[in-house]
């Protein structure tokens, strides 16, 4: 017996989907029966991951974009669209690394590319599909619990994430006229890049850091946090982009353990 798909008939924009966590959520929404647009910068990793997709029975679409230029995103946005028509979903996964540094010593512009990709390439992906966005639609931030908390040296990544919190809330405010449902999404630790190479540069696949971190995380990271696996996230994803019209919105949806 073939497993239901509740997101048939609909279609997916998922950015930053080349790999980790947004490649696991393009899979799962392309599973749970959705078409399915990938926006991300490596053109290798998103023909892998297209290829994965359209063996599930979908139509894929991919555009190749660095998501802090503002004229190259919204090339990417109309490419899609004429592929694939009118979006239902948006997942804003793409963003910046976490860059560690006190402020005094920082690179102004490493700081504001932080700043670019987790807020600004959110809004543009944004703003340009709400043109094209069906009603009842889910957009979901990938947000970080580092954006509920100040931390020293992790400032513009905790700034980046404190912004998108409070654009989530703007955004759902705006959109609740149309059904449209604007959620954060905090994955916690996950499996990929972040422990993802040793020291001769070898990948990992989420299963080898599983089981290398299996009896704890390293020490940084509260004692009693688990490390997942992206198809978790993916399942949050899925879950949240299921729901009927007009369910909540503005809200934070969580996988970590570390009360905020």
């Amino acid at each position: 017996m073939s497993k239901p798909k509740p997101l048939a008939g609909r279609t997916a924009v998922v950015t930053g989907g080349g790999r980790g966590i947004g490649r696991a959520i393009a899979l799962g929404i392309a599973k749970a029966g959705a078409d399915v647009a990938i926006l991300a910068r490596s053109e290798s990793e998103l023909s892998e991951v297209a290829g994965e997709v359209r063996t599930l029975g979908v139509r894929c679409h991919t555009g190749s974009v660095d998501l802090s230029d503002p004229s190259g995103t919204e090339e990417a946005c109309g490419a899609l669209v004429s592929a694939l028509g009118n979006v239902d979903i948006l997942v804003n996964n793409a963003g910046a690394e976490l860059e560690m540094g006190k402020v005094a010593d920082s690179d102004p512009e490493k700081w504001w590319r932080t700043i670019e990709i987790n807020i600004r390439g959110v809004y543009l992906v944004t703003r340009f599909l709400l043109q094209h966005f069906n009603e009842g639609g889910k957009i979901i931030n990938m947000s970080s619990g580092m954006g509920l908390r100040a931390a020293a040296q992790q400032s513009s990544y905790t700034v980046s994430k404190a912004g998108l919190h409070i654009f989530t809330e703007c955004l759902a405010n705006e959109l609740w006229p149309r059904k449209i449902d604007v959620n954060n999404l905090i994955p916690g630790p996950v499996a990929t890049d972040m422990f993802n190479r040793d020291e001769r540069q070898r990948r990992f696949t989420p299963e080898e850091i599983l089981e290398k971190f299996k009896n704890g995380l390293p020490p940084g990271f509260p004692p009693q946090e688990r490390i997942k696996h992206p198809d978790e996230v993916a399942d949050l994803a899925v879950w949240i982009a299921s729901q009927p019209i007009g369910g909540s919105t503005g809200q934070t949806y969580s996988l970590a353990r570390r009360p905020f």
